[in-house]
């Protein structure tokens, strides 16, 4: 059972927003040194040092599995399990690897190079691997006992992102995840992998929030009354779009010197039509849409 897990699920709201507001306020500015960034960039990430560093108690996979054994005889148990070890890695790398405005790079990363401000390094701390089980007995009609266990897996997991390019350390979300099993055919492993789905998702979705794409309502299409309720953006195949990307819909404009946005509404991409151009689907905020851009308001529509 030489499989690992990943957890991660942002721990505190208030600790996810402030490391969200941080790296895009570093994009905001790393990114400026390039006079000439194109809109929706994609940057590479390098996946660096993956280590397990739990100072509590290492148990080997012999060991583990006798203790959450023995839990069927003494109620609970709760150990280290670094044999998922790897199935944690795999789980860390999907994640990096589904960002919108990231590949995941194979080549060596160039330290210090300004052609390199943007890209990442990620050293990936998994600082907790906890197997876990609870038992319950009970008797059936005709007197016979049973023991049910409950297998738990748990994983922590700490991504510290270095700019390639400066060299600093830009942001080190922690990520958090569990799975249980307790079916019939319940098993440790199983627990894990149930946890596991949640991790790659978080992960991207994190690096999905610090550097989102962007694109612009460039037309109306079909109205319903006094509803918009679906526009084109300037948003296709070259850039990453995709059928079922939802993104909101900002009214833009400068308030005294400085970007000021507000969100009226929120759009689904329903068809890829060309390199820069989709068909959406107005999800909400039809009505404000519509009479944004009778106006000329400037639109700015963002993935969320």
């Amino acid at each position: 059972m030489n499989t690992k897990l990943q957890n991660v699920s942002i721990q505190a709201c208030f600790h996810h927003v402030m490391k969200v507001l941080a790296i895009a306020v570093f994009f905001g500015s790393a990114l400026s040194v390039n006079a000439q960034v194109e809109r929706n960039q994609v940057y590479n990430i390098f996946l660096g040092e993956v280590r397990y560093s739990n100072p509590n108690e290492r148990l080997s996979s012999t060991e583990a599995f006798g203790q959450i054994m023995r839990a069927a005889v003494t109620g609970k148990a709760k150990v280290q399990a670094p044999e998922y070890q790897e199935m944690v890695k795999t789980a860390v790398v999907n994640g990096l690897s589904r960002a919108y405005r990231y590949r995941l790079s194979e080549r060596q990363a160039q330290f210090g190079d300004e052609s390199e401000v943007g890209n990442l390094l990620a050293d990936v701390n998994i600082t907790n691997i906890a197997a876990s089980s609870e038992s319950t007995s009970y008797k059936d009609k005709n007197g016979r006992t049973y023991v049910d266990t409950k297998f738990k897996g748990e994983v922590d997991v700490t991504i510290t992102l270095t700019d390639v390019g400066t060299e600093e350390v830009i942001g080190s979300p922690s990520f958090s995840t569990s799975g249980t099993s307790s079916s019939t055919n319940a098993s440790q492993e199983q627990a894990f992998k149930n946890g596991i789905g949640y991790l790659a998702n978080r992960i991207s979705t994190w690096l999905n929030q610090t550097l989102p794409l962007q694109a612009n309502i460039i037309e109306g299409n079909a109205v319903k009354k006094d509803k918009q309720k679906t526009v084109y953006i300037d948003l296709g195949s070259r850039e990453g779009a995709f059928a079922g990307i939802h993104m909101g819909v900002f009214i833009v404009k400068t308030i005294a010197g400085r970007e000021a946005r507000q969100q009226i509404g929120k759009l689904k991409v329903e068809t890829v039509l060309g390199d820069d151009i989709s068909l959406c689907k107005v999800q909400s905020g039809g009505k404000e849409i519509k009479k944004a851009i009778e106006a000329g308001e400037q639109l700015l529509v963002i993935s969320l």
